[in-house]
C-alpha cells in the first residue's frame, strides 16, 4: 500500500483576500474568524486536513501589509513572514479588487523569505463576484518569475462558493511528498486549544458589533475556562487602550457589551457542541498595541522577542 502523504500549505495575501474563509470551507470548521473588516486574522492559525490519502497543514496568516517596527502590525506581517519559510506549497489569494501596486507588499515579501524551490500557486479569489482578474493574474505571475520562482499556477476559484476548490486540493495533493502525519489525532482539526478558539469567537463579534476602529485596539485575554462546571464556565476580559473605548465596548446601560456577550456565546456554544456560561469584562490597557512588553504579556512576541527567545543575539 502506498504511504499516505503530509505536508504544508501555506496561505497568504493582502488583508481581506479571503484566506480564511478558503480554509474554513476546505476544512469545514470555522477555525478561523471571518469578518467583512480588513485585517481580522492577528496569528498563524494552523488548519489540518486529515484524509484517506494524507494529511495538509494549512497555516493561514494575517494580511501582508506595510507595518511599522514595533507595533502591533509588525507582529501581524512577521506572523505571515515566518509562514512563508518551509512550506511544500503557498498559495497566494489575490481579491479581484487589487491592483499590480497593491500586491507589492505581498510580492516583496516573497522575493525576501521563500525559497525559489518552493511552488507559489496564485489563486485568483472571489470570482463569484465577477471581476475579470486574469490579467492581474498574469501580471504578478510574470512578475514572480522574474523574481526567480518556478513557474507559479494560477487557478481562479471562490473559497466562499467552493468554486474551484476541489481541483486546487487535487493539484496541491500531488505535490505533497510521502510521509507520517505532523499530527497523529487524525480528528484534529487545529493546533490550537479550545481557549484561542473561545478568545478568538469572542474578537469576532467585536468586530461585528463595533465600528470601523474599535476592534482593532481590542485584545481578548480568556482568563478562565472551566469545563467541570455546569454549564461549562468561561470567564474573558477585553482589553482596549483608552476610556472612550471602554465606554463603547460596554454601550449605553451595558447593552453593547450584554449583545457581543450573547453572540459569541452562541457561536462558542456552536464550535463547543455544549452550553456554556459566558462572563466578560472590559479594562483600559493604555497603548497595548504600541509596547513590545504588553503585547509580549497578551502572547504576541514582536520579531526581536522572538528571536531573544530562540537564543539568537
Amino acid at each position: 500500500m502506498t504511504e499516505r502523504k503530509s505536508g504544508l500549505v501555506a496561505i497568504a495575501g493582502r488583508p481581506n483576500a479571503g484566506k480564511s474563509t478558503l480554509l474554513n470551507g476546505i476544512l469545514g470548521s470555522a477555525v478561523s474568524i471571518v469578518t467583512p473588516k480588513a485585517q481580522t486574522t492577528r496569528e498563524r492559525v494552523l488548519g489540518i486536513l486529515t484524509e484517506e490519502r494524507g494529511q495538509i497543514v494549512f497555516v493561514d496568516t494575517p494580511g501582508i501589509h506595510s507595518a511599522k517596527k514595533g507595533g502591533f502590525n509588525e507582529f501581524m506581517v512577521s506572523e505571515a513572514a515566518e509562514a512563508l519559510e518551509g512550506p511544500n506549497v503557498i498559495w497566494y489569494l489575490v481579491d479581484p479588487d487589487s491592483a499590480m501596486e497593491h500586491e507589492k507588499t505581498v510580492i516583496d515579501l516573497l522575493d525576501q523569505r521563500a525559497d525559489r524551490a518552493t511552488p507559489i500557486w496564485i489563486l485568483l479569489n472571489k470570482s463569484d463576484l465577477g471581476r475579470d482578474v486574469v490579467p492581474l493574474g498574469e501580471a504578478i505571475r510574470t512578475k514572480l518569475v522574474e523574481l526567480g520562482f518556478r513557474s507559479p499556477l494560477v487557478f481562479v476559484i471562490s473559497g466562499r462558493r467552493k468554486k474551484g476548490t476541489e481541483e486546487l486540493l487535487s493539484e496541491t495533493w500531488k505535490m505533497l511528498p510521502e510521509g507520517p502525519f505532523l499530527f497523529p489525532d487524525e480528528d484534529q482539526i487545529s493546533d490550537r486549544p479550545l481557549r484561542f478558539f473561545v478568545g478568538e469567537k469572542i474578537r469576532e463579534q467585536l468586530f461585528m458589533k463595533l465600528g470601523d476602529e474599535v476592534p482593532y485596539s481590542c485584545a481578548v485575554e480568556v482568563t478562565k475556562y472551566d469545563e467541570k462546571a455546569n454549564p461549562t464556565r468561561i470567564e474573558a476580559t477585553i482589553h482596549v487602550e483608552r476610556d472612550s473605548q471602554k465606554g463603547m465596548v460596554i454601550g449605553a446601560g451595558g447593552k453593547k457589551i450584554k449583545e457581543i456577550g450573547m453572540a459569541a456565546r452562541a457561536e462558542i456554544e456552536e464550535f463547543v457542541q455544549g452550553p456554556v456560561f459566558l462572563g466578560l469584562q472590559v479594562k483600559v490597557l493604555p497603548n497595548w498595541t504600541r509596547s513590545a512588553d504588553t503585547l509580549k504579556k497578551l502572547g504576541y512576541h514582536l520579531p526581536q522577542s522572538r528571536k531573544d527567545k530562540r537564543g539568537h543575539s
